[in-house]
């Protein structure tokens, strides 16, 4: 048999070793790939379930090894109090990858993209009741998943909800088709701005209005700093009653409402304002209010005369400019300036609906130089200043 194997099945014998090696690795790999789904499910189900606030769970996952991926489908993340009704975030599609674009700028990172998901904070009457998510670093979780930093995020036909089911009316504020892109937040690029991460966001809210907001932020700085920009436009104040029944007591019978902001950050120093705008307000509706408790009718028709002092009587349109600045944990609302573009709006012209202009990071910095010296103690509780 031996001679056999030298002459006539010499190459079979030689090369059998090498055969048999091959197979194995084939049958572990196999193997491994149908053990992976499995495997990363209870590696993602563990770090949902790190938190000590909150936990979660996932339905199946998905390897897709061609492009670097895996999908986690059905995520559901609950306040471990048991006591808010909904999940703090839900997901249909959770997927992770490799950002192949950035391999042809020679860095590896990552890229996660979500489908459908829903995000829910609660106001209740107590802390077990409500939920914010602040107490997590969901970014930390985030980047937990994947083997590497994450350098480009997305929404796809996402929602937020702001919920209060204690109230009185219960309170749903929502913001949903949601579109979401942040790109380079690992600067991959090694692009040479101050900002050069960004994020584009864009929506519908409850009552057919429209959001939009841009950011264009340095997320590898110390502080916090960032450009940001957005506006919220064509909200029928009407679809709101619940809101501004539970919180402020009163209702509106017609009205449109936009607001509009930019703000600028660096060093820990902030800069901006927002933009209120009414239209067509109309608070007090005698007929429809004959029924209701007297101090309650008394308290719309403040409000509605309030409006009725301080809207543009030409457009029927009310509307203030806030400024805003501070560092970050003190914050200054100044009275004057809001009461004096109210009387402006009043007496003199309309308020443009659109950004009045951009704050830029040279704003804040020309700003720094008043602020408050280091050993001075900022105020910190959100004080007005008259």
């Amino acid at each position: 048999m031996s001679k056999q194997c030298n002459s006539r099945f010499w190459l079979w014998c030689k090369s059998k070793p090498v055969v048999y090696a091959v197979a194995v690795i084939a049958v572990v790999l196999i193997v491994a790939r149908l053990a992976l789904p499995y495997i990363l499910k209870d590696y993602v189900n563990r770090q949902l379930n790190r938190s000590k606030d909150y936990s979660g769970r996932i339905g199946t996952v998905t390897v897709h090894l061609w492009r670097g991926a895996y999908r986690v489908h059905d995520v559901h993340i609950f306040k471990r109090t048991g006591k808010v009704p909904v999940p703090f975030f839900s997901s249909a599609v959770l997927d992770l990858s490799l950002d192949w674009n950035e391999l042809f700028h020679r860095s590896i990172v990552s890229k996660i993209a979500m489908e459908n998901p829903s995000l829910n904070f609660v106001s209740g009457p107590t802390k077990q009741q409500s939920q914010t998510g602040t107490e997590n670093d969901w970014g930390k979780m985030l980047e937990s998943l994947v083997p590497f930093e994450i350098n480009r995020f997305t929404v796809d036909n996402g929602q937020i909800h702001f919920q209060n089911p204690f109230s009185n009316p219960p309170v749903d504020l929502f913001i949903n088709e949601l579109s979401v892109v942040a790109t380079n937040f690992n600067n991959s690029r090694r692009i040479q701005q101050a900002l050069p991460a960004g994020i584009t966001a864009n929506g519908t809210t409850l009552g057919a209005g429209h959001v939009y907001l841009e950011v264009h932020i340095n997320p590898l700085a110390k502080t916090p700093a960032f450009e940001l920009s957005g506006q919220l436009t064509n909200v029928d104040l009407t679809s709101l009653n619940a809101f501004l029944k539970a919180y402020g007591k009163f209702d509106v019978a017609r009205g449109g409402f936009a607001l509009f902001t930019s703000i600028a950050a660096e060093n820990g120093h902030y800069e901006g304002y927002f933009k209120v705008l009414f239209k067509n307000l109309k608070v007090f509706n005698w007929n429809k209010d004959k029924k209701e408790d007297a101090l309650e009718i008394f308290w719309k028709a403040i409000v509605g005369t309030l409006a009725a002092t301080f809207k543009n009587h030409s457009h029927d349109e009310l509307a203030t400019k806030i400024p805003i600045s501070g560092s970050f944990g003190a914050t200054d609302v100044h009275y004057w300036p809001t009461i004096g573009s109210l009387l402006q709006n009043t007496f003199i012209k309309s308020l443009t609906p659109s950004v009045d202009e951009t704050i830029k990071l040279e704003k804040v910095k020309q700003d720094e130089g008043t602020a408050p010296s280091q050993g001075s103690q900022p105020n910190q509780e959100s004080t007005p200043k008259p």
